[in-house]
């Protein structure tokens, strides 16, 4: 009887002695979604292509309607706000661009170019995954346009137009404070006049875009 009650009384104070050790260690971190977290400002940069769609109301004949296109890139600025699985927020951006076109017929030589587009937007999205936001977005839009004739003498003419912008896109959140996103944005400026001349201008936009956010 009294080596049961040894026993018994080494075994307890071994189990005691496992189970105070056992308490004296850290708890492992559970690991979960760690990139999840959309809410908060940010900032970035942007490049793609760009090309325009012009509809003159006028006769240009010998020439044809322009539809200046080429290489855009900017920087943009905005904010989010995040509910679960859907993400809000608002976005202003700029772009420097390259789009012209250049006809010549004989001596004559007309020529178009959009230089600027800016944009202020809403954009409201839903998360497929916690790392990747698929979002729809519109809001103000405006461009910078410029059309010269040449015939040999040049006469030039510049418009600033506001107009709309909407458009869609994915971005993927692949660090805590870094993005990248796929984006398309079409603009419509309405009716432009340059040289006399009244023209329905729209602008349609592919871009990629890197964000920082803070």
């Amino acid at each position: 009887m009294k080596k049961i009650l040894l026993g018994t009384t080494i075994f307890a104070g071994l189990m005691a002695a496992g189970a105070a050790q056992a308490a004296d260690m850290p708890l492992k971190a559970q690991r979960g979604p760690i990139y999840s977290d959309w809410t908060g400002f940010y900032i970035g940069i942007h490049g793609g292509y760009g090309w325009s769609d012009v509809d003159v109301n006028d006769d240009l004949r010998p020439f044809s309607e322009p539809n200046p296109k080429g290489w855009i890139f900017g920087g943009q600025a905005g904010y989010l706000r995040q509910w679960g699985t859907v993400v809000g927020g608002l976005e202003i951006d700029y772009s420097a661009a390259g789009l012209k076109e250049t006809q010549t017929i004989k001596t004559e030589t007309l020529t178009g170019k959009i230089d600027s587009l800016f944009s202020a937007r809403a954009r409201l999205g839903w998360l497929w995954t916690p790392n990747l936001l698929a979002y729809g977005t519109a809001g103000l839009g405006w461009g910078h346009s410029k059309v010269s004739f040449c015939d040999p003498g040049c006469d030039t003419s510049t418009d600033s137009s506001f107009g709309w912008v909407a458009g869609a896109g994915l971005e993927y959140q692949f660090n805590y404070n870094w993005r990248l996103r796929a984006e398309y944005l079409h603009y419509d400026f309405g009716t432009v006049t340059h040289l006399g001349v009244d023209a329905n201008v729209r602008v349609d936009v592919v871009r990629g875009a890197l964000s920082y956010k803070f």
